[in-house]
């Protein structure tokens, strides 16, 4: 069926007038979105030896940089930058793909250097989006859970090529020859995940960067193949044990997958989400004395209390925002509503810890499946004889909550003015809102280079 053709052909042909005027506004979202991540993910320490490299190799001022006043050449500028937004667990996710760190960041390195408008921006980021979630569903979720890669390592330098592609013109052959250099450049293992290891961090970053270099290469006129997601040694057949081929072009140009992406509203894994707005609902209104707390479990399916994401002691602070126990005990700790709540404090935290260790794991799938939608869960608090039961199945920017502009700019506003204070915040939000009339880019890239600033700027 030529599905890399076909893919390439959506990619390069998609211009602005194509995109319904609903999905440019949850374009906008998403772009919001990605900034909150990236000015939160640049005060993290594993962001900052990423920093240190770059500065170190240099690199022709062509791109801005969360938080950074130097530019480099777009190559690293996507590097740092995706390592950035996929830094704290902040990201949006979707279709087993994190495309907000691995198709936004070269589109706008790109589009800085070139001086392309906020259209073209739109257009670049959204064909990246679909692009790499419709590999990310044909690929199933098998990709991560059987074989080991991380999704967004393998999967997302293809939505990186065909942004930048879509920003540099390429016609649907160098388009297919991007995505086939793509291709050759996934990988990204989840062996982090048992030690709370610093790669995972990286892996959005490496796929933006090799997904650009990608589409660079092609409009240079190196080949790659054009059969790379179907082929016989292709990437479906490398990578998925159980690939659903079938999913990938359906409804290509009308249905567009992009529209369906989780926000996340805490910085956590997504398996604790839902059940860290339910424990933050029920504060609001019942102040938890911890010291009557005598049992806490959780209830769900398989995927939120498998081993990987229940680790009840864990090292890092990866390892903290990946655990459904200690991001449900730092919930009922603290307040998870502060954008920079998983400091290091938290894993020395004695009753954190003490409460993460107790906190027991009930699989019921009859009940409550795997949910990729927001994963539904039940959280048992017992005090003393009274036993409280949440039911935890949603929050703000889950599928069946879809944040609109005003919502956004709340979280973005919430993460964003720790960071580079309240004005700088402000300029930025009326930038994205405004995005379809920005005449360069590169006036958006510059609020980027926004002032590092201390923690007192939040209140």
């Amino acid at each position: 069926m030529e599905e890399t053709r076909q893919l390439a052909r959506f990619a390069s042909r998609t211009q602005y007038e194509d995109l319904p005027p609903d999905l440019v506004a949850q374009a906008k979202i998403y772009i919001l979105d990605n900034l909150a991540a990236g000015f939160v993910g640049s005060r993290q320490p594993w962001a900052q030896i990423v920093i240190g490299l770059i500065r170190d190799l240099g690199g022709r001022g062509e791109a801005s940089a969360f938080c950074q006043a130097w530019q480099t050449d777009v190559s690293r500028a996507a590097l740092l930058n995706g390592t950035m937004i996929g830094a704290f667990e902040i990201e949006h996710i979707g279709h087993s793909a994190h495309a907000s760190g691995t198709a936004f960041p070269p589109a706008l390195a790109v589009a800085e250097r070139d001086h392309r408008d906020g259209r073209a921006l739109i257009t670049a980021t959204l064909v990246g989006y679909e692009v790499v979630c419709r590999i990310g569903a044909a690929q199933t979720g098998a990709v991560e859970r059987d074989r080991g890669f991380h999704n967004p390592g393998a999967n997302g330098p293809f939505g990186a090529a065909a942004a930048v592609g879509s920003l540099l013109g390429l016609d649907e052959t160098r388009m297919a020859w991007a995505l086939g250099i793509a291709g050759s450049s996934g990988g990204g293992l989840t062996e982090f995940v048992w030690e709370g290891a610093m790669t995972k961090r990286i892996h959005l970053g490496r796929a933006a960067q090799l997904g650009l270099e990608s589409a660079l290469l092609a409009a240079r006129g190196f080949t790659g193949p054009t059969t790379v997601l179907e082929g016989p040694y292709g990437y479906f057949h490398a990578f998925s044990p159980r690939p659903a081929v079938e999913k990938l072009l359906p409804g290509l140009g009308h249905e567009w997958l992009a529209r369906r992406l989780t926000v996340k509203a805490y910085p956590s894994h997504a398996t604790t989400q839902a059940i860290v707005h339910a424990v933050r609902v029920y504060k609001d209104t019942h102040p938890v004395d911890l010291s009557t707390l005598t049992r806490v479990s959780v209830t769900s399916g398989g995927r939120v209390v498998e081993p990987r994401h229940f680790d009840r002691a864990p090292t890092s602070i990866l390892g903290a925002q990946y655990s459904v126990p200690y991001a449900l005990a730092v919930a009922l700790v603290r307040d998870m509503s502060n954008p920079l709540v998983f400091g290091v404090d938290v894993l020395e935290d004695p009753a954190i810890r003490g409460l993460a260790a107790k906190i027991e794991a009930h699989e019921d799938n009859e009940r409550f499946g795997d949910d990729h939608h927001g994963y539904v869960s039940e959280i048992t608090l017992e005090f003393g004889d009274r036993s409280v039961r949440l039911l935890a199945d949603g929050f703000p920017g889950a599928l069946a909550q879809p944040l609109d502009f005003a919502g956004i700019t709340e979280k973005f506003t919430r993460f964003a003015t720790p960071v580079i204070g309240r004005a700088p915040a402000a300029a930025i939000v009326e930038r994205v809102a405004d995005l379809e009339r920005l005449g360069d880019a590169a006036d958006l890239a510059a609020l980027l280079r926004a002032p590092h600033v201390p923690d007192r700027t939040q209140g």
